[in-house]
């Protein structure tokens, strides 16, 4: 089935093809701005006709967009918005509440946990946690693992984690996971940690979720120009370039612009594609793997490095999380 898929398939064309496991269906994603794969995504499943689409997002501008256009594929399809920073604990902490306390959300799904943000200036949250870390990791850690009744009330959910092959650049910074140490941090040092993290966080949650039926999948979406990459930018064009010419040699063995010859960006539609197998994809409870690529499962250590789906690793970093942001689960 998804085996036909590959780099350049678009998400509309998944949508379709798993028509039926998105008809009826509420899924929630994280980070749905203009622009970016996560409004891609749920303006692409909106072609599927799901019963609500809960959108996770800091503010009504930043997510308005997303449900004008999801409101005229489909003007059926309940969407919510709950107000959230990833970044803020205590935001997290209400959202979570309010999705536990609204009896219209019976179940959820599909969680899919795409927000992000990617080679910042370093910067601690409120709660003293390194913003990206944050953003990928503890944001999503506690706003998944506290609505997990719905996720469980749901048969067969899926938690789909948007992560990146910058988690090839390093593992996850386990000693010092907010860089504390002085003259540690750099912009793509932080952002590969958190993605190695966020892979880990997926292992735990299958350890803990798969004899129950929930399965977790963590993917990367492909090279994609969108406002992810404001913070590279920013520091000019040779700066961006310097940068993406060095983690290229280092992820991929290649120079970006060898690198870019093989692999050129990718659309939106493109960009979102991988997300939505992982989301949607019935076939990959049946087959190993955890971490897909171009629409496609694999288990090469190549591609999924080893520090980032190790399971002694991936409870390690789910303790060190629990310390992180104050609170322990157990489910």
């Amino acid at each position: 089935m998804a085996t036909t898929f590959g780099a350049t398939t678009d998400g509309i064309t998944v949508v379709r093809h798993f028509a039926d496991q998105v008809k009826g269906r509420i899924f929630l994603l994280t980070g749905p701005s203009k622009g970016g794969i996560g409004s891609e995504t749920v303006i692409s499943l909106a072609h599927g006709s799901p019963a609500m689409i809960i959108l996770i997002g800091r503010t009504m501008a930043k997510v308005q967009d997303a449900i004008d256009k999801i409101k005229e594929i489909d003007a059926n399809i309940k969407v919510k918005w709950i107000e959230t920073d990833l970044a803020s604990l205590k935001s997290v902490r209400k959202a979570a509440a309010t999705i536990l306390g609204d009896d219209e959300i019976p179940r959820i799904d599909v969680v899919i946990n795409n927000a992000g943000i990617m080679a910042c200036p370093y910067t601690r949250t409120e709660d003293g946690i390194e913003l990206q870390l944050a953003a990928s990791l503890t944001g999503h850690f506690v706003l998944t693992n506290k609505i997990m009744p719905k996720v469980q009330a749901a048969a067969g959910a899926r938690i789909v984690l948007v992560s990146s092959t910058a988690h090839r650049y390093r593992p996850f910074n386990l000693d010092d996971p907010n860089f504390a140490v002085e003259g540690t941090y750099t912009e793509y040092d932080g952002y590969s940690s958190a993605k190695s993290a966020e892979m880990l966080y997926g292992i735990a949650l299958n350890r803990r979720l798969a004899p129950r039926g929930i399965r977790t999948y963590a993917l990367h979406p492909g090279g994609i120009a969108t406002n992810l990459q404001d913070h590279v930018k920013a520091g000019g064009e040779a700066h961006m370039m310097e940068m993406f010419d060095k983690i290229c040699r280092v992820v991929h063995g290649l120079s970006i612009a060898d690198y870019l010859q093989q692999s050129p960006f990718k659309t939106l539609q493109q960009g979102c594609s991988t997300t939505l197998v992982a989301a949607l994809d019935p076939d990959l409870v049946n087959r190993e793997g955890y971490y897909l690529e171009d629409c496609t499962l694999t288990t090469g250590p190549a591609l999924a490095k080893p520090w980032a789906t190790d399971p002694e690793l991936a409870e390690k970093c789910w303790k060190k999380t629990e310390g992180l942001v104050g609170e322990t689960f157990d489910f």
